[in-house]
């Protein structure tokens, strides 16, 4: 991994608040990027969430952003202050405090999570360990919004084989996460 981007702390949360928001709508950094980008891009959320990047949103892309995600200052700013505003390390946490099972799931499919196939016990272990135990969840909590991203295409149902009677999910070939 290469070196990280250097932002403030204001800034990261800025990030995490949209990232999170986008992610439990279902949206694509992508499709968010043409929507905001003052020139048509594609790829300015994907820099703004890349951890060896030290961009941020400017005022411009901020206020488009919040329009597009139904979001207003409010939402994105931190009810306390924040400890400093010296530069620390950009960070890109794939299942964040607070994030639904859908949010995470989204996130894990754009990160590549589901490029090999998981058992909906091995989702529910890693969306674990991003929590302390009194936050964990079970297995059902997984198996309406698996489900749902099946039927949007999104994953496939994998066959169980002679060894392995459990169903497995993978990211379906012909959906790009990322479009």
């Amino acid at each position: 991994m290469g070196d990280k981007g250097r932002i403030t702390p204001l800034a990261q949360y800025v990030i995490d608040v949209i990232r999170l928001r986008r992610l439990e709508l279902g949206i694509s950094g992508k499709l968010l990027s043409k929507r905001i980008s003052p020139f048509g891009g594609d790829s300015i959320v994907g820099g703004i969430e890349r951890e060896s990047t030290s961009l941020k949103y400017t005022t411009a892309t901020l206020k488009k952003a919040l329009k597009e995600l139904g979001l207003s200052m409010d939402d994105i700013l931190p009810n306390k202050l924040l400890s400093d505003d010296t530069l620390q390390d950009k960070t890109k946490i794939p299942i964040l405090k607070g994030m639904s099972v859908r949010a995470a799931l989204n996130s894990l499919l754009e990160e590549g999570y589901f490029n090999e196939p998981r058992l909906r016990r091995e989702i529910t272990e890693y969306y674990n360990s991003f929590f302390q135990p009194e936050d964990y969840k079970e297995d059902n909590y997984f198996s309406a919004q698996l489900e749902d991203l099946y039927n949007a295409g999104k994953l496939v149902k994998l066959e169980p084989d002679a060894t392995n009677k459990l169903i497995r999910f993978q990211r379906n070939p012909e959906y790009d996460p990322n479009a």
